[in-house]
């Protein structure tokens, strides 16, 4: 329980119940915020190499056109470059 508790600690004086009922938010929340961290640096990355792309419509989620099977495709491709940028991140 302490990983997800609050930093000022004012959680300690709370129940052991309310604590557990507010560790899925907090644990949503951390997750989040680490999610968000490894895609702005993969957008980094991106723009870093293709300075001149529009990274806009990405936020939109996927393109119109492209199939389930074809975004499957996309994703596995990508696996091996994302554990190498991960890789590289833990350096």
């Amino acid at each position: 329980m302490e990983t997800i508790d609050s930093e000022d600690g004012s959680s300690n004086s709370k129940s052991l119940v309310v604590r557990l009922e507010e560790a899925p938010k907090k644990i949503f929340d951390v997750m989040t915020a680490t999610s968000k961290n490894y895609l702005t640096h993969m957008i980094g990355v991106v723009k870093s190499y293709l300075p001149q792309f529009n990274l806009a419509p990405i936020a939109k989620g996927i393109a119109p056109n492209c199939s389930d099977e074809k975004l499957r495709d996309y994703c596995k491709e990508s696996e091996v470059i994302a554990e190498e940028i991960l890789k590289n991140m833990a350096e």
